[in-house]
């Protein structure tokens, strides 16, 4: 029998009587939503973040529900409201201790958790599984009207929102004067429909509601109403109807459908009149509507004013087609401004498209700059742009921001998309640096988007479905991303399939982003990486050069040694530029794993050192002499939950002409509190994460600047069966996090990855980067000399099982030397430090465990059969 974990506890309880534990509480990461505990099930590993541990510290739980306080005092025994929880790892700066919660605790009961010291001193409290209501989606409704087609109902965007025990979830709405509503949340079906709803709990609101801004609480069993902090609800009055100009009219020139003539001045002075009466509604009426944008002044085509709607009589009737010759710059068919709909159309272009440029969009959201806009006093945002119910059909693009302007409650639901090349193309502009790009509020709901033809061999790009490069609140739910589909394909040969699906970039932080249930297929059937879901570091900026020094801090500021970069994107970056959508990251020290947004700061170029102030207050302040930091744009409260990744053949061809690759989902930028959970992939390269660090010194003048963090990610709960390609060592699957540094001894290396928890996934016939169904590997420099630096710390592997990893290692095609097939991998040189793996399921596997770490812990009890870390004698 294996007693290395019985030993532990053992020797954990030895030391409690420890005669030189110290006197003081240790400091627990505690705040919901940065980086504190969120959530676990008796048997889960938990890592628990803070500072000034000892070797005689316990952890107690408690309920959140229980009938009466602990008072300070030890329980004797384990009972589903209280005990204690076993330590089984502390790492070696202490800055943070892994427990295995006790099978007494019952399964999303709400717990509180404290570090209690020998000298019967607790910590602060953290809680696990309780319900915590982040955002609302969407920002406004009607008071009775449906808004955008969807439906009416509520969503609330949190963590641990399933209900349970067969007790709804209620959601309470409180406006001005006493006027309240109470919703309830159904019971999810399924275990998969409950993983989404841990994260997304939507209500059905009542048939009418009352004008006003109401504050939105929710209560789980047993427990108090929780109050929504950051966001109320706004219901609208129902919207009046405007007054009507149909583009038929003889007022506008007496344009008749299906009749193959010019339509456009119809239009235009439709548009027009609309806009001088200050709102109205422009109608396209059934049948087919030719129009061109030679005779429309600017770059802008047909301009929407403000509080002005376009609608036709359903994308089955109504029919808009443009005409005419490709025009210099962006030339788009339709550019809105504020308060605009597009509703009931089906747009087509006459256009064959051959190339990138020439893919002009239907609709821009807001007009191109006619100047330099960067001293201007007045924010040039777009808000309240509604797009339901087309079809774009044989079109360049869809939608697009070609003038970069940041963009509030833009709905784009029900759609059919049939782009050339992207879909919906909302990048920002890494130029503009004097107004941040900001995608605020938004839905992009029940859509359907299938491929065009773009494809560039050599720049290895293709058609996205989508990409946007900002987003605060948003919702990118239950659409259909069908790579299979021919039907958009301007020629019978062209390739079907996409370059990438659904795609994020960095020209702002990405925060509080919902990617849930959508549906993607053949995402790699064209050329480049094939990912399905990417939420990657293009546009992201720094605030130095590399990771400083933490000078001095205190409960909500930080100084560190270096001064801020002066531009971004060869400008000037302009005042209080880094307080708009920055971050400090607590790389080493105390406080390690941190992240802040900064609110402002200040600059002492004599001393070289610069003071940012922090919301939320650290809960551990940062320290030297080995506090260190980075300042940069970052991922945060993304969850990329129950979405399905097809990539079998078929439907799909697996025609990549880059490499056997398709259908991942990847984090290849820096990010805090991500989970990815409840997914489906086949045949797909899985689930992957960069961690690592760069930076341009003398003696590395080429080496990019760079430091890509991975800090409390989650990944549970997946399904992944098969890889693109398993008889190649191009191709990747199962659950990989790549390692890597630069070699400069300037800028040694930080900890890159901290607190991640892989768990509960299942994972069959997918291996990675050398081998291993879940893989670290390292896949670039290890540093500068020894090359022996903690990349990561802290990595949980537990209860996941791993499935038909056997027969002979891939064809060498790409030289990755995997020489083996694997369960779980751990490569590198002493990088990956304090480990935990526990309760690893392997079947049919060649070799179970291949570990190169320092300090892992294997946790064994029994002889468990088929264990990866703990195999049989």
């Amino acid at each position: 029998m294996r007693l290395r974990y019985v030993l532990a506890a053992v020797s954990a309880f030895v030391l409690l009587s420890s005669p030189n534990a110290r006197s003081a509480a240790p400091l627990l990461l505690h705040t919901p939503e940065y980086e504190a505990p969120v959530r676990g099930d008796p048997d889960d590993l938990l890592m628990i973040a803070g500072s000034g541990f000892d070797s005689a510290d316990r952890v107690i739980y408690q309920a959140m529900d229980a009938r009466r306080s602990l008072d300070r005092s030890v329980p004797a025994t384990n009972t589903t409201e209280a005990g204690t929880v076993p330590i089984v790892q502390r790492d070696n700066p202490k800055y943070a201790l892994t427990v295995k919660l006790p099978a007494q605790m019952r399964k999303g009961r709400a717990y509180r958790l404290w570090v209690v010291t020998a000298k019967n001193e607790w910590s602060a409290p953290v809680a696990i599984n309780d319900p915590r209501p982040e955002w609302i989606t969407p920002a406004f409704i009607y008071s009775s009207a449906d808004l955008a087609h969807l439906g009416r109902v509520l969503r609330i965007v949190g963590q641990n929102l399933a209900s349970l025990d067969g007790q709804a979830l209620e959601i309470r709405l409180d406006g001005a004067g006493g006027r309240a509503y109470t919703l309830v949340v159904p019971l999810a079906a399924t275990p998969d429909a409950q993983a989404v709803q841990d994260h997304v709990a939507t209500a059905s609101l009542p048939a009418g509601i009352i004008p006003d801004l109401y504050t939105v609480s929710i209560r789980g069993k047993r427990l108090d109403w929780i109050e929504l902090k950051d966001q109320k609800l706004e219901v609208r009055p129902d919207p009046r109807e405007p007054p009507a100009f149909s583009i038929d009219d003889p007022a506008y020139g007496g344009c008749h459908p299906d009749d193959a003539a010019d339509d456009s001045a119809c239009l235009a002075r439709a548009l027009e009149a609309a806009g001088r009466a200050g709102s109205g509604v422009v109608r396209i009426p059934p049948g087919h509507w030719d129009v061109m944008t030679a005779g429309q002044a600017g770059n802008n085509g047909f301009l929407l004013p403000p509080q002005v709607q376009l609608r036709g009589a359903g994308p089955e009737s109504s029919f808009v087609a443009r005409h005419g010759a490709q025009r210099s710059g962006v030339d788009p068919l339709l550019t809105v401004t504020s308060h605009n709909s597009v509703t009931g159309l089906t747009f087509t272009d006459d256009w064959k498209f051959r190339a990138l440029a020439q893919s002009r969009p239907v609709i821009q959201l807001g007009p191109m700059p006619v100047g330099d806009e960067s001293l201007a006093a007045t924010s040039h945002r777009v808000d309240d742009i509604i797009i339901t119910d087309n079809r774009f059909m044989h079109i360049g693009r869809a939608i697009t921001d070609d003038g970069g302007r940041p963009l509030a409650r833009l709905f784009i639901t029900a759609n059919v998309f049939g782009a050339y090349s992207d879909a919906i193309g909302l990048p920002g502009s890494p130029a503009v640096v004097w107004e941040p790009f900001r995608i605020d509020d938004t839905v992009v709901r029940n859509n359907r988007f299938i491929p065009g033809s773009y494809l560039d061999l050599t720049a290895k790009q293709g058609v996205l479905a989508s990409g946007m490069g900002a987003a605060r609140r948003v919702d990118f739910s239950a659409n259909v991303i069908d790579g299979s589909s021919s039907e958009n394909l301007q020629e019978s040969a062209d390739p079907p399939g996409f370059r990438a699906g659904l795609f994020w970039n960095m020209n702002n932080s990405v925060e509080r982003l919902l990617v849930a249930e959508n549906q993607i297929a053949c995402s790699g059937d064209k050329v480049g990486d094939g990912e399905a879901i990417s939420i990657d570091g293009s546009g992201g900026t720094q605030g130095f050069e590399e990771t400083t020094v933490v000078a001095a801090a205190g409960s909500d500021w930080i100084t560190v040694r270096g001064r801020l970069n002066t531009e971004q994107r060869g400008r000037k970056a302009p005042e209080g530029y880094y307080s708009n959508g920055h971050w400090v990251q607590i790389v080493a020290g105390p406080g390690s794993g941190q992240t802040r947004r900064i609110v402002s700061y200040t600059e002492d170029q004599t001393n070289s050192t610069v003071t940012f102030r922090i919301a939320p207050a650290w809960d551990v302040v940062p320290s030297g002499p080995d506090g260190r930091s980075v300042v940069q744009r970052q991922f945060w409260e993304v969850a990329i939950v129950g979405n399905s990744v097809e990539h079998r053949s078929p439907p799909c061809r697996k025609s990549n002409m880059s490499a056997p690759t398709g259908g991942l989902i990847g984090i290849w930028a820096p990010s805090a509190d991500v989970t990815i959970e409840a997914n489906r992939q086949w045949d797909t390269d899985g689930i992957q994460f960069a961690q690592g660090h760069s930076a341009r010194t003398p003696t590395c003048p080429t080496c990019a600047n760079n430091t890509t963090i991975q800090t409390a990610l989650e990944i549970r709960g997946n399904f992944i069966d098969g890889e693109y390609d398993w008889s190649s060592d191009c191709s990747n699957g199962g659950i990989r996090g790549q390692m890597g540094a630069s070699p400069t001894p300037e800028s040694p290396p930080p900890v890159v990855g901290y607190g991640i928890s892989i768990s509960h996934n299942t994972i069959i016939h997918a291996d990675g980067y050398r081998g291993g169904g879940i893989n670290i590997p390292l896949t670039s420099y290890p540093g500068p000399p020894p090359g022996n630096w903690p990349f990561i710390q802290n990595l949980l592997i537990f209860n996941n099982t791993l499935r038909d990893f056997e027969g002979a290692a891939p064809a060498g095609k790409c030289n990755r030397a995997q020489r083996e097939r694997s369960g779980i991998r751990l490569e590198g040189n002493e990088n990956i430090r304090y480990s935990v793996l526990y309760g690893n399921q392997c079947e049919r596997v060649a070799r179970p465990l291949a570990d190169s770490g320092l300090g892992t812990l294997k946790i064994c009890s029994g002889d468990p059969p088929g264990s990866c870390e703990c195999p049989a004698r």
